[in-house]
């Protein structure tokens, strides 16, 4: 949906004299803010639609270093940026997130233990999303029920909690947020205990 005020501009184009000068002008500014629009992946009269769906992610894991690749053949504009999520709740409660940017490949080294010694998994899920729109819906590796990734090496460490990304909540419950699905969130001032 791009600004159009087509029926206005023809109207003051028809118009002898002035009426044809700034006729131009307003198209051209109409031309200008579109295309600024299209360039920015972003749209002057409202939210563009989410990103598509992209088709897969695939893990690999060793000695603590993962490697995540997303596959995505949709039609896609050249701004569309890539997020990558982990959590060690399969239902995502609190997961941390990677902006890949344009990239669909991300190397992250994670602990194969928790601070008690104990093996810990990751289970991981990506999307795509434009900068003027929502975050496209995620796909976890392994399908609808996540597959659970170890990463093995000896590196002992448990997590600080994620506080998420963009504009969502910051107490990092609302993955799949990407750059968020608000444009702006009110500030969140800390009560002291």
């Amino acid at each position: 949906m791009a600004l159009s005020f087509e029926t206005e501009i023809t109207f003051l184009e028809n118009i002898p004299t002035i009426g044809r000068y700034l006729g131009t002008v307003l198209r051209g500014i109409q031309n200008g803010v579109n295309n600024l629009g299209q360039n920015l992946g972003a749209e002057p009269a409202g939210t563009i639609p989410a990103a598509p769906q992209i088709q897969g992610l695939t893990v690999k894991a060793n000695n603590g270093a993962v490697h995540a690749v997303i596959s995505d053949n949709n039609a896609i504009s050249k701004h569309v940026n890539y997020f990558l999520e982990y959590d060690t709740n399969p239902a995502f409660t609190r997961p941390h997130v990677e902006p890949l940017q344009a990239s669909r490949s991300k190397m992250i080294t994670l602990p194969g233990k928790d601070d008690n010694g104990k093996t810990q998994q990751f289970y991981f899920r990506a999307y795509s999303q434009y900068l003027g729109g929502n975050p496209g819906t995620p796909v976890h590796f392994g399908g609808t029920t996540p597959t659970p990734v170890s990463p093995g090496g000896n590196v002992q460490m448990t997590l600080i909690p994620s506080t998420g990304s963009g504009t969502a909540q910051p107490n990092g419950q609302q993955g799949g947020s990407g750059f968020g699905k608000v444009l702006f969130r009110p500030s969140q001032v800390r009560q002291a205990p």
